[in-house]
């Protein structure tokens, strides 16, 4: 029971600090983000968001799914304090990283006018993409450091290289803004490059790890499994990014582009606020899960550890992201943005349904199960799409919300049945009893909002559901690991 309960604290102290860190980037985001937008204006943000766009697809091409694959090498060779094979696979992957960021900058280097051309219609950037070119370089270094701090699991260490390389770059480039308008666009994003990389660079070298040189068999062993897995993964990244863009397409087409900036906008809050969770579980969760994934068995109880641990920490945010949802709108965007509001509904029920398809599914990378993983990113796209599609023609923007629910209740349910079929890894049943229950609880929540009540009347059942959410959640995640004598501990600066 003890190992248990300090397992449930390692997740649960895991997923408070790197939810921090997003939530402090997302501010730092917000921030820059206003600032830019009053320095330069539309068309100075039109152009800094074509830049990064093009630039961001050729590092997607390029890096070759590094990030995803090699996470599997480091984290078992430390979790068995093997620093022997570590040492080797920091050699190979050290070299791997320099030749796909190499290659990233020389392709944006090479095609620097063609990119200017298709990008903006001109080749008046010819020179922004060359010089961003080292923006490409250093993007995949930053990248390959942040990788072996989580591989090592040193949640510290990489909360605070992402902390302070966001924080700098925000004092470095908001002055340069100011002072050049325009004209800085390019030097502060090579600025933000080099910031994010030092940061990162000066906490990975304070791990102290040593690089062993391998032989030319043994190098070409390693990275054969590294580059191959991460190739097979980097393809299958391909089609959500057809799939959503086709989805725009056949919304623009029928509904118009209102429609489109609904939609973009809503899942811009879903994946921001509500998705920053999966983005700060993922950063200990796939490293914990990749160091025991040759054993079926132990790699079961990650994996429900953590269904369990998510669904719990989720389920208060999403109940108060529906009720709060339209003063969010009027916050981030306008009121001119409520027709989305019953999509953003239906989205975060299919947040909390995406936990069992997330926590399964991972443990394909670490399996190294790159051709299931490949065609499951097929069959999840063709779905998603279909359903987007059919939805949007009965409901309208309301469809797509609850498409996105049902796509991943599909998708869980499609990789509970490949992995229980070739692993005999299990769902625990009464963490799914109560995933279903949560998701009443939703639903209920949802024609809360849409009913016809007195307002008074919604308002103090949303407070009441509030309070009884957020006391369900503690309860139980105070069962799991004694979590007011954790917080204590914190508080009064003790370790129990």
């Amino acid at each position: 029971m003890s190992k248990n309960r300090g397992e449930y604290r390692g997740v649960f102290k895991a997923t408070a600090i790197l939810g921090s860190v997003q939530l402090f980037n997302i501010l730092i985001a917000v921030v820059r983000n206003k600032c830019i937008s009053i320095l330069l204006g539309p068309a100075g943000m039109g152009i800094m968001g074509l830049l990064t766009s093009a630039t961001g697809t050729i590092t997607g091409f390029t890096n070759l799914g590094i990030t995803f694959s090699a996470i599997k090498n480091i984290a078992s060779a430390y979790e068995k304090g093997d620093y022997t094979t570590l040492g080797k696979v920091l050699y190979v992957l050290q070299r791997c990283i320099w030749t796909t960021g190499l290659l990233g900058a020389i392709v944006c280097l090479s095609l620097c006018r063609q990119l200017s051309q298709w990008t903006f219609g001109n080749t008046d950037f010819t020179i922004s993409f060359a010089f961003l070119s080292i923006s490409l370089l250093l993007t995949q270094l930053t990248n390959g450091n942040l990788l072996i701090l989580k591989g090592c699991r040193n949640i510290n260490y990489y909360a605070k290289a992402n902390v302070w390389g966001n924080f700098l770059s925000l004092f470095i480039t908001v002055p340069l803004y100011f002072w050049l308008g325009i004209d800085a666009i390019v030097p502060a994003l090579i600025l933000f490059s080099i910031s994010t990389f030092l940061c990162a660079y000066f906490y990975r070298s304070r791990l102290r790890l040593v690089q062993i040189r391998t032989e030319r068999g043994e190098f070409k062993e390693i990275s054969k499994d590294i580059l191959i897995a991460g190739i097979a993964f980097s393809a299958a990244e391909f089609f959500p990014l057809i799939a959503s863009f086709y989805i725009r397409t056949f919304i623009s087409n029928n509904g118009g582009l209102t429609d489109v900036g609904l939609f973009s906008a809503g899942f811009a809050i879903l994946n921001g606020y509500v998705g920053m969770i999966f983005t700060a579980m993922s950063t200990d969760y796939i490293p914990r899960l990749s160091a025991v994934s040759d054993d079926d068995h132990q790699s079961e109880l990650v994996i429900n550890q953590q269904i369990e641990m998510s669904i719990l920490l989720l389920f208060p945010l999403i109940v108060l992201f529906v009720i709060f949802g339209k003063l969010m709108i009027l916050i981030l965007y306008s009121s001119q943005f409520y027709p989305m509001i019953e999509m953003i509904y239906w989205g975060g029920l299919g947040m909390l349904f995406k936990v069992p398809n997330w926590c399964f599914g991972c443990i394909l990378i670490p399996k190294r199960e790159s051709k299931a993983y490949f065609y499951f990113s097929i069959l999840s796209a063709l779905f998603y799409l279909g359903m987007n599609m059919l939805l949007y023609s009965v409901w309208g923007i309301k469809g797509l919300g609850i498409s996105f629910l049902l796509s991943h209740i599909f998708d869980a349910s499609v990789s509970y049945w490949y992995i229980n079929r070739k692993y005999q890894i299990n769902y625990k049943v009464k963490t799914i009893l109560e995933l279903l229950g949560m998701g009443v609880v939703i639903v209920t929540v949802i024609i809360l909002q849409s009913s016809q009540l007195v307002t008074w009347v919604i308002y103090t059942l949303d407070f009441c559901v509030c309070i009884l959410v957020v006391l369900y959640s503690y309860n139980r995640l105070n069962s799991l690991m004694d979590l007011t004598s954790f917080i204590k501990s914190k508080l009064n600066g003790r370790k129990k």
